[in-house]
């Protein structure tokens, strides 16, 4: 390696190489860390949410498609409409219970808006009939069936009833049926129940 002469000799008479070399990277501000890694930490968290009693019924879901049930342990669940114009029994809110929140959106094969309604009724509901037209309960029969919600919603929308449901179905006194209907087939609905 040749040897290059410093030209300002005035400053010192020391030679230097051509090539510098520094001791320390200045490029690296702080060392590789040699403990766990981001994934291992956010595991570590997921874990110990787990663990806690008052998280543990919100690990995992249960899904329904029209009455075909595959249950797990949670509060939080799913149902997807499959047909049009045609009532189903959405869940029972048992005595007792509270209803967290209800999440509603549009997802149907047609692309299309669709009128979304939920309703909701007590006591007998063995000899309950409903009349449906265009996504809307228009008669009852056989026990009363109060509308909750019931809108014109666009392609891909969603509504969160949270903020009403949280008071409204809060420890409640008597059994609770929830029904859906829905113009078109497609759209979902994710609700949260809990058990004061």
């Amino acid at each position: 390696m040749p040897i290059i002469k410093d030209k300002y000799e005035g400053k010192g008479s020391k030679t230097r190489s051509k090539f510098l070399t520094r001791s320390k990277n200045k490029a690296i501000s702080e060392p590789v860390p040699t403990g766990i890694t981001i994934q291992q930490k956010q595991e570590l968290f997921k874990e110990s949410y787990r663990a806690s009693s008052k998280n543990r019924s919100q690990t995992s879901i249960k899904t329904s498609v029209e009455g075909s049930f595959q249950e797990r342990e949670s509060n939080i669940n799913n149902f997807i409409v499959i047909s049009a114009n045609s009532v189903k029994s959405l869940f029972t809110l048992n005595k007792g219970d509270t209803l967290n929140n209800m999440l509603i959106h549009n997802f149907n094969g047609l692309s299309s808006s669709s009128t979304i309604g939920v309703y909701w009724s007590y006591g007998d509901q063995s000899n309950i009939s409903f009349t449906v037209s265009n996504g809307v309960i228009t008669a009852t029969t056989g026990a009363t069936a109060t509308c909750l919600v019931s809108l014109p919603m666009p392609y891909l929308s969603s509504v969160d009833l949270g903020d009403v449901l949280s008071s409204l179905f809060k420890n409640v006194n008597k059994n609770i049926y929830f029904y859906v209907v829905s113009q078109v087939a497609g759209p979902s609905i994710t609700y949260s129940m809990s058990n004061e």
